[in-house]
C-alpha cells in the first residue's frame, strides 16, 4: 500500500513540475559531484538513465510521424483532398521558414554554447549543401522502411501521406474486399498511434529521472560556468516556442 502510494502520488503531480525539479536537483547534484571530484562516477552510474531517456524518444519519434499523419490523411473525404493537400504544403512551407527564421535570430541574439568546451574528440566535417532539386528528390523515399528505420523524416512524411490518401479512396471503394482491406489497415494504423500515444505519456513520467541525469552529468563535467550558457539556451527554446 505505501508504495502504491508514493507511485499515485509521483504520477499526481503534474510532469512540467517534475520535470522542474529534476532539473534543478540534477543541477545542483552534478555541481556537487563535480566539486568532489566524482565527475567520472556521473558519467558511468548516473548518465546512462539520461541516455535511455533520450532513446527512448528516438524510438517513439518515427512510429508517431508516420502513424498519425498516415491517420490523419486517411480521415479526409476524397471531396476535400485537393483543398485541403494545398492548404497543408503552404502551412508546412510557412511555417518551417518561420522557425527557421526564428531559429536564426534566437541563436544570433542569445549564441546558446558559446564558449561550451566540445567533448574530447569531437570534430566537425561540413558537407557540401545538395541543390534544390536533390532536396526535393530526396523527399521521395526509394525505400520508405529504410526512411523510417533511419529516422528521415520528410520521406517518412512523404510516404505516410501518400498511404493516407490512398487509404482514403480505398475506404471508398465500391469492391467489398477492398474496402474492409483499406479498413482493417486504417483501424490498424490508427491503434499504433494510439499506443504510441499511450508510450508517450509512459516516457513521460520518465523525463524528470533522464532530465536529472543529462544535467547532472553536464554539470559534473563543465562545473558553474555552463549554467549561464545553459539558462540561455532555455531562455532561447521557451521564447522560439
Amino acid at each position: 500500500m505505501a508504495q502504491r502510494g508514493i507511485l499515485r502520488t509521483y504520477l499526481d503531480i503534474p510532469v512540467l513540475q517534475k520535470i522542474l525539479a529534476g532539473l534543478i536537483l540534477g543541477a545542483v547534484f552534478g555541481l556537487i559531484m563535480g566539486h568532489m571530484g566524482y565527475a567520472d562516477a556521473v558519467r558511468t552510474y548516473i548518465k546512462p538513465f539520461g541516455d535511455l531517456f533520450v532513446r527512448l524518444l528516438k524510438m517513439l519519434v518515427m512510429p508517431i510521424v508516420f502513424a498519425s499523419l498516415v491517420v490523419g490523411a486517411a480521415s479526409i473525404s476524397p471531396a476535400r483532398l485537393g483543398r485541403v493537400g494545398i492548404k497543408i504544403v503552404i502551412y508546412y512551407l510557412l511555417t518551417s521558414a518561420f522557425a527557421v527564421m526564428l531559429g536564426i535570430i534566437m541563436a544570433r541574439i542569445f549564441k546558446p554554447g558559446l564558449g561550451l568546451q566540445l567533448a574530447t574528440g569531437a570534430q566537425f566535417q561540413p558537407k557540401e549543401a545538395p541543390s534544390i532539386v536533390q532536396t526535393l528528390l530526396n523527399v521521395i523515399p526509394t525505400n520508405p522502411f529504410s526512411s523510417l528505420a533511419n529516422g528521415q523524416v520528410l520521406p517518412t512524411i512523404f510516404f505516410a501521406m501518400v498511404l493516407g490518401v490512398a487509404l482514403t479512396y480505398l475506404m471508398t471503394s465500391k469492391d467489398e474486399f477492398v474496402r474492409d482491406s483499406a479498413n482493417t489497415l486504417f483501424r490498424a494504423i490508427n491503434g499504433l498511434a494510439e499506443a504510441m500515444y499511450k508510450i508517450v505519456g509512459g516516457v513521460m513520467q520518465y523525463a524528470p529521472i533522464g532530465v536529472f541525469a543529462l544535467i547532472a552529468y553536464i554539470m559534473a563535467e563543465q562545473g558553474v560556468k555552463v549554467v549561464g550558457q545553459l539558462a540561455k539556451v532555455v531562455v532561447a527554446v521557451y521564447l522560439g516556442l
